[in-house]
């Protein structure tokens, strides 16, 4: 039997203006519809604040604060005596102020689920925990503190937050607690087994396999 001839079909760029209609993947389905859905990302977890407390350092000690104040203004003035200009006497006073600023105002300290830090006028300091190595206590305050053990290190600054009077120490301590490892702790020393990396690592790794070779 002879099989019915085959329509012939225009060429696209004959077709006139317009884009060709969508190619069919099975019946029904367009190339949208057999894409597979887009994952929705998850969302970022909300930071939730555990714990805050307002300090002044300025009234606790008269006579140092007020020596502070003077060398300031000094300093100031000395600024402006040596270059007498606006904007450079604007700038080393802001400078100066927002290095003492949390002695000078009133410092609301945080602790939350994944930050700790202050805020203050001209002045804030705000940290992950996973910045901080340890924590030390002292009568007045707790210090979070970086790993001293290198000279970055020592070289960083770390955190002192101030107790005020109406602070719950117990719970700061708590939550600090909660978040750092205690000194003793963080200063235990590492097992030997444990794999380390770097140069000499890896000559004391050769050197014990040449030690356990045939003799």
């Amino acid at each position: 039997m002879s099989q019915p001839p085959r329509r012939s079909r225009r060429p696209s760029y004959l077709s006139g203006p317009g884009a060709p209609p969508p190619i069919r993947t099975s019946e029904g389905d367009s190339p949208e519809s057999a894409r597979p859905p887009k994952e929705s990302q998850p969302e970022p977890e909300e930071d939730r604040e555990l714990l805050s407390w307002r300090v002044w350092l300025l009234p606790r000690r008269p006579v140092v604060s007020t020596l502070v104040v003077a060398v300031l203004l000094l300093s100031i003035y000395l600024a402006y005596w040596a270059i007498p200009q606006l904007l450079f006497v604007v700038l080393i006073t802001f400078i100066m102020v927002n290095r003492l600023a949390p002695y000078l105002f009133p410092v609301k300290y945080f602790l939350t689920e994944q930050k700790a830090g202050y805020k203050t006028f001209l002045a804030a300091d705000s940290r992950t925990w996973d910045r901080f190595f340890t924590y030390y206590k002292f009568p007045d305050g707790v210090l979070l503190s970086n790993d001293t053990r290198t000279l970055r290190g020592r070289l960083r600054e770390g955190l002192f937050m101030y107790y005020g009077n109406d602070t719950p120490v117990d719970e700061v301590l708590a939550i600090v607690a909660s978040k750092l490892p205690s000194p003793q702790e963080a200063m235990k020393p590492k097992d030997e087994t444990e794999f380390k990396g770097g140069v000499s690592s890896a000559f004391k790794r050769v050197r014990r396999l040449k030690d356990k070779g045939p003799k």
